[in-house]
C-alpha cells in the first residue's frame, strides 16, 4: 500500500514546498509560505552540514559546563566572569582578583544574577513568538 510519504518524496522542490505549506496549515491553521519552505529545501548540503556542527559543537561545550557546574558551582562561577570580564587569571592584577572573588560571592548568595536579566527576558520573548 503507497502512502503519502511515497508520493510526497518524489515530489519537485517547488511542489514539495507548497505541500509543506498546506501540511503546516492544518495545524491549527498556522500560515507558512511556500518561499520559506522552498529557501530551505534549497539550502546546500554543505550549509545544512555546517549548521548541524555547529550545534554538535555547541552541545559538547553546554555538557562540559553543565559538568563543572555541577562539580564545584563557585569555580564556574568565577570561570564564567573571567571569561566574560575578559580576565585571565593567571595574568589578573590582586584588585580584578578580589573584584571578581566579591562577585562570585554575590552570586553564590543570590545577591546578583550570572544571567544579565536582560537576556533571560529577551529569550522569553523568543521563545512566545
Amino acid at each position: 500500500m503507497k502512502t503519502l510519504f511515497d508520493e510526497v518524496s518524489k515530489q519537485t522542490c517547488d511542489t514539495l514546498a507548497q505541500t509543506m505549506s498546506d501540511f503546516t496549515y492544518k495545524y491549527k491553521d498556522t500560515v507558512v509560505p511556500k518561499k520559506h519552505y522552498k529557501s530551505l529545501l534549497g539550502k546546500q548540503i554543505e550549509e545544512v552540514v555546517s549548521d548541524s556542527v555547529a550545534l554538535n559543537m555547541v552541545n559538547a561545550y553546554y555538557k562540559t559546563l553543565a559538568e563543572f557546574n555541577k562539580g564545584n558551582r563557585e569555580w564556574f562561577v568565577s570561570a564564567m566572569l573571567y571569561v566574560e570580564l575578559g580576565v585571565k587569571p593567571d595574568k589578573a592584577s590582586q584588585q580584578a582578583i578580589e573584584a571578581i572573588a566579591k562577585l562570585t560571592d554575590a552570586v553564590m548568595r543570590g545577591e546578583s544574577k550570572l544571567l544579565n536579566p536582560a537576556l533571560l527576558d529577551a529569550y522569553t520573548d523568543m521563545m512566545k513568538g
